[in-house]
């Protein structure tokens, strides 16, 4: 019995490396702004290829990443290709929220020394998940300045987790909507095991208040060169509320 175990526990992560092994590696996309890139990283759920937007913003004191690469084993190739391209390092890490493809494992950063930062509602939930929790806490509403850049990371209510945070850029007019916002080419709202889909409107709603109507807006997923995913998440949110 022991044995028939041992050999379906080989099989099983043999299969996951096997299936890690076929996403894609990530891709820098064209900038949104001289100081401001989007980057894709590659994930597998419900048997289906997805895509996740990361960005990042390059300051005089070096680059500032959000979010990590969706696969661990792409930490640190993003970074050697970021400091090939910039010639500068990654000095700081701000993560949306607790997901392998926002959070995923702080400790590689941590042990660098690299600055990581989350919500103290993300840690919690971290730390509840056995994982590594970031060095600093968020200060939510708070204007980072550094190197000359500026952003402000904002909590405005539950809905594809407790704790999804977006990151204004007003020097570019860009939001990064993280997961909160569902891409134009979405067909659903995808995972919702975390999400409070009642409140997740209302949530969207305080979105749309906040930012000029002309920012361009980052959602978590897919598609992020068109315009509509604030609309287009509105619209699958009111369609799962009404079933």
């Amino acid at each position: 019995m022991r044995k028939s175990v041992k050999v379906f526990t080989m099989l099983f992560v043999l299969l996951i490396n096997f299936f890690n092994a076929q996403v894609k590696d990530f891709v820098i996309e064209p900038p949104l702004s001289p100081k401001l890139y989007v980057y894709k990283s590659f994930g597998v759920f419900g048997g289906r290829e997805y895509s996740a937007n990361g960005l990042y913003l390059i300051t005089k004191k070096g680059v500032v990443l959000f979010d990590v690469p969706w696969q661990k084993t792409q930490y640190q190739t993003l970074m050697d290709t970021i400091k090939k391209r910039h010639n500068l390092p990654v000095i700081a890490l701000f993560a949306t929220h607790s997901h392998d493809d926002r959070a995923g494992d702080l400790s590689f950063y941590n042990k660098k020394g690299i600055s990581t930062y989350a919500t103290a509602k993300t840690n919690e939930l971290l730390k509840k998940e056995g994982k590594a929790t970031s060095s600093k806490i968020i200060e939510v509403g708070k204007k980072y300045k550094i190197g000359g850049e500026e952003f402000t990371v904002d909590f405005l209510g539950e809905g594809h987790t407790v704790d999804n945070v977006v990151v204004w850029f007003p020097k570019y007019n860009v939001l990064d909507g993280g997961c909160l916002v569902k891409s134009i080419s979405a067909t659903d709202l995808g995972y919702t095991g975390e999400a409070n889909v009642k409140e997740w409107p209302l949530t969207m709603a305080k979105l749309k208040a906040k930012y000029p109507a002309d920012a361009k807006v980052i959602p978590g997923h897919d598609e992020w060169k068109k315009e509509g995913h604030v609309e287009h998440t509105l619209e699958l949110l009111n369609k799962q509320n009404a079933q």
